[in-house]
This record gives structure tokens, C-alpha cells and sequence, in this order.
């Protein structure tokens, strides 16, 4: 999304994100380059020893690194449960690393080319949503997963798809969902999340000068029955829906993207599973979200980071006003020159050093290797 407080983010890339990618590469130059599940237990179990709060929650990671099959690329096992009854399962693990499928060109088979191509490379982790590339994207992933060109086992690999937030409630979101698996071509999904917590509106041209003087602010543009004084029971009822397809087999978990601390702790009020396994957000050292990593590390809320290089939909007076795009600055650069990495591995490993996941897209085999050696 465009990032927003342009002063405060810029501020964020302070000396101490510049040490952190320092500190990431000296205390192991090597990069844990995923080479295998020896490779990655060793790197992960040579890191300090983590600090663990009430219910056995890591205060520092929120998560247990492992390694994913047989790829070497580390995984984090994510919150997950069985039944009502809230028995926990222990064997739904997301790969650190995922393809991430936003903004492919619709009805131009990048996302199936780029899927197939993730899939040469050992990735297994596939990020998506239902409202993607016009509707698009979640088809062609499904054609691409289902051709003779794909030798992957379902069971190898990990699909996340997002509800979109024309469906909230109970029952629209029960129809996102079969929507989603019919395109996909899948009988389950294995982490379903809440695309966006706010309403959905009833026009594209929404104008800033009018959200800001309005008492509601954006919600003057939501749709009936989406106004600010229903948005948190659609939520509740999404959820519920959500927690309900866990139930019936068709969700192994499921989690939200762009919440903040408010609207986890509205939603807790009222959920059956909790905590979600995943919060969905842009992440990256020009907006760190320090006070929102430190929130789900304390529930046991794994990150996941978008827009990992930093900002995906920024122009050019965004990038001005914060001092050139993230891969250009200096810090970064210098980083990558001394190591021999590209920028881009380098800004990756800045989220993943932190146990964040992180789901890069791209549509060119060699660019996702260079991902999966980060």
C-alpha cells in the first residue's frame, strides 16, 4: 500500500536498521542459504537463545523455526486447531520464504508462469488472494498447480488465499471461500486470511478531501450495511465463518493481513480461535511496525511482510521525500557490495533475520533463486 507518514518512515531507517542488516550478516555471512534441513537446524540453534513468556509464547520470534519437506527452506509453525474443542495442531508449518502473486497482469498467465517457476526453484509457499488480478490470478494458479507441468504434490505444497472484503459476514464469506477452492482447484486452503479489516465501498473515485472533512471519514463511501457502527460485527461474523471452516477441514488456519492492534483486539473479543496465526502487513525498515511486531510476538501472532523491498505502490514524490527507494540506499548497497548479495536479498533477510515471512514477488526463475538464497 502507499506508504503514508512519509517523515516517520523515513525517520525509521535510522542507523539501528542500518546495524541490524550489519549485525544479521557478520554474526552469519554464510545466510543460512537454506541448503538443507541440517543446514537451517544448525543455523537456527546457533542463535542466542530465545526468551519465552506465559503459555511458552517467544517474546522475541512468536514462532519455532524449522525446515519445510525437503526444500531446506526454513518454515515457522503457525497456531492452528483441530476442533471446537480447540485441540492444537502442531503440523501446519509456513515456509519463511513464499511467492507473492499481487498485481500479475490478468488474462497474460505471469501468475501461472510464475508459479511453475517459484515450484523449479523449491519454493513451495504460494501467497494469493480472491480479489488478485481481477479475479484472475487465483484461476490461473489453480490451472498451473493442476497441469502435467506441475509435479508437486498437493501435500508438499502451502496455499494462502485472502477473503475480500466485499464479502463480509457469515455467509459471504463461506461463498469467498468455495469460490476461492473451486478456482484454485483444492479441497482445502492452508491459511485463509481476512484481506482487509475495513469496509468495502460503493465507488472506486473516493475523494481524499471529502474522506477527511467527513465525520466517518472513509467509511462515507462504504456500502450499506458496511457502516462504521457494523464493521466490527461483520468482522466478528467473517471470523466466525472462517473459524467454522476450520472446523469442517476446508481452512488448516487462518489469519488476517493489515490489522492493526485495534482491530486484533476487537476481534478477540468475540473469536473461538485465537490468536491468528498471521498478520498480514507491509514491512520493511522505512515502516517497521515496531509496536504492532511487538503485540503479535507477545500473542503468538507470526508476521508476514508485503511489500518486503519497500513499498510496492510508492511514486516517485514518496520516494523523494524518504531518500530514494530502500534497494538504492546507501546502507543497503554497501551491505549487499560487502557480501556479495543483491539488495534485494539483503532488505529480504532484514525481515526474515526477525522471523518474519516474507512473500517476494517475481516472474523470473533466476530473481526467485536469488530470493531462496537470501
Amino acid at each position: 500500500m502507499v506508504l503514508i507518514l512519509v517523515g516517520f518512515f523515513a525517520a525509521a531507517f535510522t542507523s539501528s536498521s542500518s546495524s541490524r542488516l550489519q549485525q544479521l550478516y557478520s554474526r552469519n555471512p554464510r545466510l543460512v542459504s537454506y541448503g538443507g534441513r541440517r543446514q537451517a537446524r544448525t543455523a537456527m540453534s546457533s542463535r542466542k537463545k530465545r526468551k519465552f513468556g506465559e503459555n511458552g509464547v517467544d517474546e522475541e520470534s512468536s514462532s519455532q523455526l524449522g525446515a519445510f519437506d525437503n526444500t531446506g527452506i526454513p518454515s515457522i509453525r503457525l497456531h492452528a486447531v483441530a476442533n471446537k474443542q480447540g485441540d492444537k495442531r502442531d503440523d501446519v508449518e509456513i515456509p519463511l520464504l513464499g511467492l507473492g502473486t499481487y498485481k500479475f497482469k490478468k488474462d497474460a498467465g505471469e501468475a501461472s508462469r510464475a508459479v511453475l517457476g517459484a515450484l523449479s526453484v523449491g519454493i513451495r509457499h504460494i501467497d494469493t488472494a480472491f480479489v488478485y488480478g481481477g479475479e484472475k490470478t487465483e484461476i490461473e494458479i489453480g490451472n498451473a498447480l493442476s497441469s502435467a507441468e506441475c509435479t508437486v504434490p498437493r501435500s508438499e505444497l502451502f496455499l494462502t488465499t485472502k477473503q475480500w472484503r466485499a464479502y463480509h459476514g457469515y455467509n459471504a464469506t463461506l461463498k469467498c471461500l468455495n469460490l476461492s477452492l473451486k478456482r484454485l482447484q483444492t479441497d482445502y486452503i492452508d491459511l485463509y486470511l481476512i484481506h482487509w479489516p475495513g469496509p468495502a465501498y460503493n465507488t472506486m473515485a473516493r475523494s481524499k478531501d471529502v474522506m477527511e472533512q467527513s465525520p466517518d471519514g472513509p467509511f462515507c463511501y462504504a456500502k450499506d450495511g458496511h457502516g462504521k457502527n457494523n464493521i466490527k460485527a461483520l468482522r466478528a461474523d467473517t471470523w466466525r465463518a472462517m473459524e467454522d471452516a476450520v472446523f469442517e477441514g476446508k481452512c488448516c488456519a487462518i489469519g488476517v493481513s493489515n490489522f492493526t492492534i485495534r482491530h486484533l483486539e476487537a476481534l478477540r473479543e468475540t473469536a473461538r480461535i485465537w490468536p491468528p496465526a498471521i498478520n498480514q502487513v507491509e514491512l520493511h525498515p522505512y515502516n517497521p511496525q515496531t509496536e504492532l511486531v511487538a503485540y503479535c510476538r507477545k500473542h503468538g501472532i507470526v508476521v508476514e511482510a508485503y511489500a518486503s523491498l519497500g513499498g510496492q505502490d510508492s511514486g516517485k514524490k514518496t520516494w523523494k521525500a524518504l531518500g530514494g527507494p530502500l534497494s538504492q540506499r546507501a546502507q543497503v548497497v554497501d551491505i549487499a557490495k560487502k557480501y556479495n548479495k543483491s539488495p534485494s536479498q539483503v532488505l529480504l533477510r532484514w525481515a526474515t533475520d526477525q522471523g518474519h515471512v516474507v512473500i517476494p514477488k517475481s516472474t523470473n526463475p533466476k530473481h526467485m533463486k536469488e530470493n531462496v538464497e537470501a
